[in-house]
């Protein structure tokens, strides 16, 4: 069976949010050179200007996740198989997958358990974990710029391709394809950047609730964008519980509003760095 291919929507879709990353993070030349590490995928086309995204390790990621990982639930993983739950095993694999991936810009990475109460009538019995990997601004490492997804799945489902295995596999893309301009271009990011896995968002949302009431609580102020990949299917054509008679679902973007609101009551208060 061949491997189905990225649109020309999907790919610039994700070239765009390769960029905006970019764009947020910027760029400086080091005082002292970058350590490159040759990887074995296959070159990625550059232009002079912004990073480009490769579309086939983009799909290989999503079918390593979503058929070597599966039945992720936030948890539940009491060393079992991964074909039963692939849940810490995908950590593993993505900490290896973005450490290689960013190797010379001192990638470090950072495994945050916290506690779960687990599905109704069948307790959790062990802790969630958020995953991190950190790249480290040379100028303003003091700003952060987050990049995030989840990787847990719902209990009903084998290998939660789209939400949220798709938005993983365009992270991972997206890391690769910054990676790949750094290195072209001799230059490193300027802010910090971190991405994350989430972790038991579909028991509800605990990860990004941890990950901003303890673990970068105290450096709030400090972040200038985050960038979350939910659902994203990588543009391939999804419907309503996946039956045939819905509709296929659109293709959106969903930002924080630039003036104050009830939600964001702090809008307005917020430095033109942010």
């Amino acid at each position: 069976m061949s491997k189905p291919r990225l649109t020309e929507r999907a790919i610039a879709a994700i070239s765009v949010l390769a960029l905006l990353a970019l764009l947020l993070v910027a760029c400086a030349s080091p005082t002292t050179s970058v350590t490159t590490t040759p990887t074995p995928s296959a070159p990625t086309t550059l232009t002079a200007t912004a990073p480009a995204v490769d579309p086939d390790y983009i799909y290989d990621q999503l079918a390593t996740m979503t058929s070597r990982f599966q039945h992720r639930e936030a948890g539940y993983d009491t060393g079992l198989p991964p074909e039963q739950n692939g849940h810490d095993e995908y950590a593993d694999y993505w900490i290896a997958e973005m450490t290689r991936l960013l190797a010379g810009f001192g990638p470090t990475s950072h495994l945050d358990p916290f506690p779960v109460a687990g599905w109704v009538g069948r307790p959790a019995p062990k802790p969630a974990g958020n995953v991190e990997v950190t790249v480290p601004g040379i100028t303003h490492p003091e700003q952060i710029v987050v990049i995030g997804c989840h990787y847990d799945g719902e209990a009903v489902s084998t290998q939660s391709a789209y939400d949220d295995a798709s938005g993983c596999a365009i992270m991972m893309g997206v890391a690769k394809a910054m990676a790949d301009y750094w290195r072209a271009k001799l230059v490193a990011p300027s802010r910090t950047i971190k991405f994350v896995l989430f972790d038991a968002e579909e028991q509800g949302l605990y990860g990004s609730f941890h990950y901003v009431n303890q673990t970068i609580n105290g450096q709030l102020g400090q972040i200038t964008a985050m960038l979350n990949e939910e659902q994203s299917g990588i543009a391939y054509p999804l419907r309503f519980l996946g039956k045939t008679s819905n509709p296929v679902l659109p293709l959106y973007v969903q930002t924080s509003p630039v003036q104050a609101n009830q939600v964001y009551e702090n809008r307005n208060s917020l430095t033109v760095q942010q």
